[in-house]
């Protein structure tokens, strides 16, 4: 029986053989193996594939208790990932010079940034990461800059007002739809759990302080503030950076809960940062195991009808909520 194989498998093929990272390798075979349509003429063809991706995974498990993971990785650190997309020159490590710990090379010819860059970025009581990558079009980068991407939990394009920003963007979604990075919009999100993909965006347009830029803004404004959270910062000057900053954390569908001893104070300086939608059992799974096999009940501060109140396991936690564990 033929295989019948569609056009997105023979992308995904190729994007398998210009794969540069181990990362970006996994995830290209895990979309040729879903574009594989299911009858018998597939079989051997599906089945060697998850021969492969069987192997591949091995391998990158191999490497990282070796030590010798992928060079083009980036740990993920904090409450959330961020990655930082863009073009050459729009301002993406100046943006995250101006708002994290990092000190990257800023200048003003392209491609300053030849490796991934995280810095720690403070939000209240809870920080995030934000990492500077290389700019989208280089062809010697795109392939593990493309794996991060899927890496990440949350996606900031910058684009740059001195130019046509809403182009920009556009070039941007489109770049990202051609790698199969799907992005959530505004009307994609139900306030629930935080989901891996489609992944939410923010759209930071930078060089606000540059005289042309409020017309270009509004541009970008009227063809994207429908879809997408849009943010105006010159990372020259920080105008706009608490307002990025805010950004950051609504649309990374974290909560910061916070834990409480019977008979004492709350812990208000150490949140658990949690996925938006994690239960009261789920938080136990991550103080400590024995709460979950001894667990009765917890009392609840902020989301509840009044301070103290009992809930179950499967109370779903809200941000800034107060959690006091009743075990056996």
């Amino acid at each position: 029986m033929p295989a019948n194989l569609p056009p997105e498998y023979y992308g995904a093929e190729k994007r398998f053989k210009q794969a540069a990272s181990m990362q970006e390798k996994v995830a290209a075979l895990e979309d040729l193996i879903s574009s594989v349509p299911k009858h018998k003429g597939t079989d051997k063809i599906r089945a060697d594939l998850r021969r492969r991706l069987s192997k591949l995974r091995e391998e990158s498990a191999k490497k990282k208790k070796s030590g010798r993971g992928d060079l083009y990785t980036v740990e993920k650190q904090g409450a959330s990932q961020v990655a930082l997309v863009g073009f050459a020159n729009s301002g993406k490590s100046s943006i995250l010079a101006a708002v994290t710990n990092a000190h990257p090379v800023i200048a003003d010819f392209p491609i300053s940034t030849v490796m991934p860059l995280s810095g720690m970025m403070p939000f209240e009581d809870i920080q995030f990461q934000l990492v500077d990558l290389p700019p989208i079009g280089n062809e010697s980068t795109d392939g593990w800059v493309s794996g991060i991407l899927r890496n990440a939990n949350v996606l900031m394009l910058v684009v740059d007002l001195s130019e046509d920003a809403d182009v920009q963007a556009e070039l941007l979604l489109d770049q990202l739809s051609e790698w199969k990075i799907r992005v959530a919009k505004e009307d994609d999100k139900d306030g629930q759990r935080e989901v891996v993909s489609p992944k939410p965006v923010i759209i930071a347009a930078n060089k606000y302080d540059l005289p042309a830029a409020e017309k270009k803004f509004n541009a970008l404004i009227q063809a994207y503030d429908a879809d997408y959270p849009i943010i105006s910062i010159s990372a020259k000057n920080k105008r706009g950076a608490d307002i990025l900053k805010k950004a950051v954390f609504l649309n990374s569908g974290t909560i910061r809960v916070y834990s409480k001893e019977r008979g004492k104070e709350p812990d208000l300086k150490t949140p658990f940062t949690l996925p938006a939608g994690s239960s009261v059992l789920e938080l136990a799974e991550i103080i400590h195991k024995d709460f979950v096999r001894n667990l009765r009940y917890a009392c609840i501060w902020g989301s509840v009808k009044f301070d103290g109140q009992r809930v179950q396991k499967d109370y779903i936690l809200r941000d800034k909520d107060i959690v006091e564990y009743h075990v056996k």
